[in-house]
């Protein structure tokens, strides 16, 4: 029976070519969507999940509690001593230095990092979980060692054995590979392409000053500690005696501000008040849209089934004559609904197995997703179908069962309530037009990002990383001088707008306590405003021969302080943790608000200071013009000044994108989403038009022996359609509305969302809609009146 059944399927969907190709569309793109959303999910959900102690092992944060709380994800070295030492109920202890950033040789070829290197011991890799392909942990204990990922390991030597070898680190400390580390599992944000020996540290950092090792304070978030508890152990315990330390350390008063707590090792990628870079409700939302999209697929194989169940009904009905059970039309009818699931998973896997490398490529540069091993894919493609051949054969095949065989041979049948097949529209066409919205939204956001005045010119500055130890001003000031091109140039720490968190707290004039806000701060000479274009509103410009600290402040600082004029503000003494914490300076000027991070925060506090021993980089404003001709220029300069360093540069405007990474992802994923949507949306309606055409082909017929035109039927059969897409409308502006509204509370900087993206969203919807019903109606408009109604 079941062979028959198989070979009466694949008979019927061969004969109906049309309606199998939409179903293998429909149901392919919501199960290859499905897919990559579970990918996705699950990917970003299994972060550093694979380690033993996973489920026991927690990182150690703080938050500083002032006007507003703020939150750090790394700590200090004399802290993970005590945790290894002083305080109880801690299985494991783990320090590790990272986001490092050196220059390697080997041979005379140079590589760059990228700041992917890290100083780590034995200690680190007995707490997490890693596969050495060679060596041992226990190399990383000796000086002047280093263990590499094999990724890194081929990058440097290529197919040579590079156990042994030696990697000269900033062109003078040799160091031994006495490791290499397989880099799978990729999902893990427990990974560096390097790890020196932690006791090298003061030998590749030579300026690295004793109190590192020593003072609880000395917190910086590349100082990572990690601990295990031992059995029974509550976090709490352990934050317990951190605060009672932390008193000690810093006095009742400052260690009241600074709690530390136990961050679970599970919310390391998600928790982005920390630096997680995974977003929990980006996942959410992934995951709704992708139930909502399988949910439509489902519910237009529903609606075209029975628009094709319906010209089949003498079919049917000769079968139920000829004595054909209801089990056995059940069967027959299930069984076709699982082959053409079947034919969409296969579909579906080979547009996932596409889609992954182009996501990779253009989406998810930074955190590429590892691609669906087979041993996964092939059970859940297989559930999928599974799940995705019943729900959505259930229905007709029990419905067709239940047939009148009078009324199946004389054709006259009607599957379902016409207002329950149109209610699924509308359903479908408000989360399309809810993603459709969305979409609009998000891209007007990103741009507003993009284009809005930030307070300082972005364009065609260009920032050189200078090398480790270069004081400024440094011999690049002549060559700079002579080149055409630039227009100004300024040695400072960083560009104004990055991911640097750098700041402190300060005390003002004679004020006798510390303010309760903290200050973000930068190093920069006096060119610094002028590079970036930003204006000088009182006092006047750094001097880099000043005896006392000079500092220049934003029009925020100035408010913060109380001070209602910037000019009140200069001249005034300045103590300020951040930068020079040993005697106060002056304030010698006040400069225009300019924004310091992404446009998500508002403008802070901010301080400009002056130290040749803080320059890290050049920042370069070109003319337009000859921005080429300078980078050549640049390079050939650079070879010959530093032949064993890599030029580093970048564009300001491109660190200002970087700074919404995560809004460009949103963005084309959400875009992705709405199309997937839309298209299901279509076969949706072409669904419930070929039902309503089928029911009403006597009536059309007639009207076109009467002398109705085609633009009449036509215009009749899109009229309910009409109605239904503006229904959907209706449901789905006020939802859409809310649901970004909510979105962009996020941002400090957000636009309004005016009336007219609902319309045009409206109107896109509403335009396909047109176009796929319009193609069906005119098709029966088209057809011979006497072929229509031979049969009456």
């Amino acid at each position: 029976m079941l062979t028959t059944h198989i070979k009466t399927a694949l008979r019927s969907l061969k004969r109906r070519k049309y309606y199998t190709a939409i179903h293998i569309v429909g149901l392919g793109l919501a199960i290859a969507c499905g897919l990559f959303i579970y990918r996705y999910t699950s990917y970003h959900l299994s972060y550093d999940t694979h380690h033993r102690h996973a489920n026991t092992t927690y990182r150690i944060v703080y938050d500083l509690h002032l006007e507003k709380t703020e939150h750090y994800g790394g700590v200090s070295y004399a802290i993970y001593q005590a945790l290894k030492n002083d305080i109880a109920g801690i299985d494991h202890a783990a320090y590790a230095m990272v986001n490092q950033d050196f220059t390697l040789r080997v041979g005379d070829r140079i590589f760059g990092s990228d700041k992917k290197g890290a100083f780590a011991s034995s200690d680190w890799f007995g707490l997490f979980d890693y596969h050495w392909l060679a060596g041992s942990p226990a190399g990383l204990d000796q000086p002047q060692t280093v263990a590499l990922m094999a990724s890194t390991a081929k990058r440097l030597f290529g197919n040579v054995d590079p156990m042994g070898k030696t990697i000269h680190v900033e062109n003078n400390v040799p160091l031994q590979v006495v490791g290499i580390i397989d880099d799978r599992p990729s999902n893990t944000s427990l990974k560096s392409d390097y790890y020196i020996s932690l006791p090298s540290l003061k030998t590749v950092i030579p300026g690295m000053e004793n109190q590192f090792f020593t003072f609880w304070g000395y917190l910086n978030s590349p100082n990572q500690v990690y601990i295990s508890l031992a059995g029974g152990t509550p976090p709490s315990h352990i934050e317990g005696q951190l605060q009672t330390l932390t008193n000690e350390a810093f006095g009742p008063a400052a260690g009241s501000q600074f709690q530390f707590r136990l961050q679970p090792l599970s919310a390391l990628h998600s928790d982005s008040r920390y630096g997680g870079t995974m977003q929990q409700s980006l996942l959410a939302t992934l995951g709704v849209i992708g139930l909502g999209i399988l949910l439509m697929a489902l519910l237009n194989y529903v609606n075209l089934s029975l628009a094709q169940y319906a010209r089949r009904s003498a079919e049917i009905g000769t079968r139920k004559a000829l004595g054909g059970s209801h089990g056995q039309l059940f069967g027959q009818f299930m069984v076709e609904s699982l082959g053409t699931a079947a034919l969409a998973t296969l579909f579906a896997i080979g547009l996932l197995l596409a889609a992954v490398p182009l996501a990779n490529k253009h989406l998810f540069v930074g955190e590429p997703l590892a691609p669906y091993p087979w041993s996964q894919l092939i059970p859940v493609a297989t559930a999928a179908w599974l799940l995705t051949g019943l729900a959505a054969g259930l229905y007709p095949a029990w419905i067709i069962g239940r047939l009148n065989i009078l009324n199946a041979l004389k054709q006259q049948v009607a599957f379902g309530t016409s207002g329950g097949r149109k209610t699924i529209v509308i359903i479908q066409h408000t989360l399309s037009q809810c993603l459709l919205v969305a979409t609009l939204v998000i891209m007007l956001q990103v741009h507003y990002l993009q284009s809005t005045d930030i307070g300082f010119d972005r364009d065609s500055v260009l920032m050189i990383a200078l090398p480790k130890g270069t004081k400024a001003p440094s011999p690049w000031k002549t060559y700079l001088d002579a080149q055409p091109a630039v227009l100004s140039y300024s040695f400072c720490f960083r560009s104004p707008a990055n991911h640097d968190q750098r700041g402190g707290t300060l005390r003002f004039d004679d004020r006798p306590e510390w303010e309760t806000w903290p200050a973000r701060s930068t190093f920069a000479d006096s060119a610094y405003l002028q590079t970036f274009g930003i204006d000088l509103l009182a006092g006047r410009n750094l001097r880099a021969d000043a005896a006392m600290a000079e500092y220049i402040i934003n029009e925020t600082m100035v408010r913060q302080l109380g001070i209602d004029e910037p000019a009140a503000a200069v001249g005034k003494p300045l103590l300020f943790g951040g930068m020079y914490s040993e005697a106060p300076g002056v304030i010698v000027g006040v400069a225009r608000d300019y924004n310091t991070h992404s446009l998500r925060q508002a403008i802070e506090p901010t301080v400009i200071g002056y130290h040749k021993d803080r320059i890290q980089a050049i920042a370069v404003k070109l003319d337009g013009r000859q921005i080429a001709s300078f980078i050549d220029h640049l390079e050939q300069e650079w070879k010959a000044r530093y032949p064993a360093e890599l030029l580093d540069y970048q564009f300001v405007d491109e660190q200002v994108e970087q700074l919404y990474a995560a809004e460009y992802v949103q963005q084309k994923l959400i875009w992705t989403a709405s199309a997937i949507a839309v298209i299901i949306g279509c076969l949706g309606l072409l669904g419930l038009a070929s039902l309503n055409i089928v029911q009403r082909t006597k009536e059309i017929g007639i009207r076109k022996v009467l002398g109705a035109s085609a633009a009449n039927i036509v215009r009749l059969l899109s009229a309910d359609f009409v109605t239904l897409v503006g229904v959907a409308f209706l449901i789905a502006t006020p939802i859409t509305w809310w649901l970004m509204n909510t979105w962009l509370d996020d941002f400090a900087y957000r636009i309004t969302i005016q009336w007219w993206v609902f319309a045009l969203g409206g109107l896109i919807a509403l335009t396909i809609a047109l176009a796929t019903v319009g193609f069906q109606a005119l098709k029966a408009a088209s057809a011979n009146p006497t072929e229509i109604l031979r049969d009456e």
